[in-house]
């Protein structure tokens, strides 16, 4: 055996023994069509036009294969059409061929995961994409038709209004100020073309016009009841792509819109789904069979642009759809929420204080980080603190630990009472704190916001440590992240079972399975509750369900800036999203 051989060989024999020790991966020598590539996948920037570009170079006759990457992982696996196909690969490509200068090295394994998801829900009532709607060169002259601004607002994102501007922070329009640009003349056809197919909507006097390169997004969302009409119309041009639509009951689908299509939203799709699009520079590819099928396969994104057509009005919303409705009375809705957070936040955690402090020993690193950046002499907040591990050992500054649990607060009592000084810890809701206006230097809130039940108590728990800071002042924000595939905490040994939901205040809200990628936003999640008896825990006595809203990707960022913040730096850290933000 050459010297190189040896080496590859060595390296194969290592890469296996990690693979089935970390993640239960079990190699062979026996070829067959499935190879695994031990040190390339998508946490090492792979993705599909790579393999397709290397086995072009090097075997341009071979059928290409399935790729099948798991997000996070630093390997991944060829399935090919054949076993012959898979040993011609191994034999001309192991150890030899690169991937942005580093060799891969491969294996056979027996089997590879199918990360196919089947979507076991219809389509959202009142939803209707018309495929085909306009002709490829209608679709080239709705390109050429409109000019785009940059939008500070939406991450350089350029958007063009008519007939009134949307506004974004407040999801509306002024009806006192018209634009002078109207809605171009040449969309005149979509109405009648609609009314030749016996729909008849009418005619818009709003128009929103998205450019979005590939890689950009929208957050979930629903298009606020009060200042629009019952449908909403959206045209897509230059490229497809995938709208993930979201109930508040726990039901998700993805849904293909297609190039040159029109899109309907009317009833309960208007009202009372939320939809988005993720922030991506591809798609997956979806197959509609008896259910949609979620595939591994993926479309890469091009330049995409929406037209968004919507009917203005004024006055309360009247629809029955009460869950998302702003229309909906503020107190009533702020009631909900805050009896669903009393059981399933406060009340939760006065019975996990204990063991809940003897789980968390120590700051994160980013944490210690940002506090001690923090100047001498500087008043720092921690807002949400828990037993008050983020009190750091510094006696040059003052630090204020604030915590709604009297448990978790006894708890931090404790801890700081073996800390420097000078330190104090209150009692507070985040919501309503008795704290002073621009009182602060700085502050911290760790892993406290995603257990606000609805966005306005989002808001008003940040918009309270944007008042307490000082102007200049900076904070760090920690949340639960929705994608967990960049973090530990998935076991790959789990298999996700179907979900029990709990009924909640007349919300339905699926129980999370521990250790398994969450696939809602909102959601309860079981701690299991052990008793501390002479300073050592029992075993598990009881379930309890913490609510959680686990964020999307700039989603806190997002509700930062609404409240004013700037926000200087946003960053994924071990299944959280995070963001330092400055007050003005």
């Amino acid at each position: 055996m050459l010297e190189e051989e040896k080496k590859t060989y060595r390296k194969q024999k290592r890469f296996a023994a990690r693979l089935k020790s970390s993640k239960g991966i079990i190699c062979i020598e026996k070829p067959n069509r499935n190879v695994v590539l031990c040190n390339v996948g998508k946490a090492t920037g792979l993705i599909k036009e790579d393999v397709h570009n290397l086995i072009a170079k090097t075997l341009p006759n071979l059928a290409l294969p399935k790729l099948i990457a798991e997000k996070g992982e630093t390997h991944s696996f060829l399935v090919f059409k054949s076993d012959d196909d898979a040993a011609l690969f191994y034999k001309e490509c192991n150890g030899k061929i690169k991937l942005h200068g580093t060799p891969i090295y491969m294996n056979f394994v027996v089997n590879v995961p199918n990360l196919e998801v089947i979507c076991k829900h219809d389509l959202p009532e009142g939803l209707l994409i018309l495929d085909d709607f306009i002709t490829p060169a209608e679709e080239d002259l709705f390109l050429n038709l409109f000019k785009f601004e940059e939008s500070n607002n939406l991450k350089n994102r350029q958007v063009a209004h008519y007939g009134y501007e949307f506004r974004y922070g407040s999801n509306d329009v002024d009806l006192s100020a018209p634009l002078e640009q109207a809605i171009p003349k040449e969309c005149d056809m979509l109405w009648q073309r609609l009314r030749d197919q016996g729909i008849d909507v009418g005619v818009p006097d709003q128009l929103t016009v998205n450019k979005y390169e590939p890689g950009q997004g929208i957050p979930s969302h629903v298009d606020k009841h009060s200042p629009f009409g019952d449908t909403i119309l959206s045209v897509s041009l230059g490229c497809s792509v995938v709208m993930d639509w979201k109930h508040h009951s726990g039901k998700s689908v993805p849904v293909v819109v297609p190039a040159r299509s029109l899109l309907i939203m009317q009833g309960e799709a208007r009202y009372d789904w939320q939809h988005g699009i993720q922030p991506r520079t591809w798609d997956p590819v979806i197959r509609t069979e008896a259910a949609r099928v979620v595939t591994t396969d993926s479309r890469p994104r091009r330049v995409r642009v929406s037209l968004t057509f919507r009917w203005t009005r004024s006055g309360a919303c009247a629809c029955p759809y009460h869950t998302l409705c702003d229309s909906r009375s503020g107190t009533e809705i702020d009631a909900v929420a805050s009896r669903l957070e009393e059981v399933h936040v406060h009340q939760v955690y006065e019975q996990i204080a204990g063991h809940f402090s003897t789980t968390r020993h120590k700051p994160w690193p980013k944490v210690v980080e940002f506090m001690l950046g923090v100047p001498q002499g500087s008043v720092v907040l921690d807002l949400g603190s828990g037993n008050g591990k983020n009190v750091l050992l510094r006696d040059d500054i003052l630090q204020i630990a604030g915590e709604r649990s009297s448990g978790l607060l006894s708890e931090c009592h404790q801890r700081l009472s073996n800390t420097a000084k000078p330190n104090d810890c209150v009692r507070l809701d985040l919501c309503s704190a008795p704290l002073r206006d621009a009182c602060a230097d700085a502050a911290i809130c760790i892993a406290v916001v995603h257990h606000f039940s609805s966005k306005p108590r989002r808001l008003a728990a940040i918009s309270t440590i944007h008042r307490v800071l000082r102007p200049g002042g900076r904070a760090l924000l920690t949340v639960w992240s929705k994608d967990q595939t960049r973090s530990n905490y998935l076991d790959n040994t789990k298999q996700s079972s179907d979900e029990a939901v709990v009924s909640v205040e007349g919300v339905t809200l699926p129980v999370h399975q521990n250790r398994t990628q969450f696939k809602h936003q909102d959601l309860l999640v079981p701690w299991k509750l052990r008793n501390i008896k002479d300073n050592k825990l029992s075993d598990a006595q009881n379930t309890l369900l913490r609510y959680y809203h686990v964020f999307e990707e700039s989603e806190l960022d997002g509700l930062c800036e609404e409240v004013g913040f700037v926000v200087e730096k946003s960053f994924y850290e071990e299944g959280n999203w995070c963001v330092i933000c400055r007050k003005k």
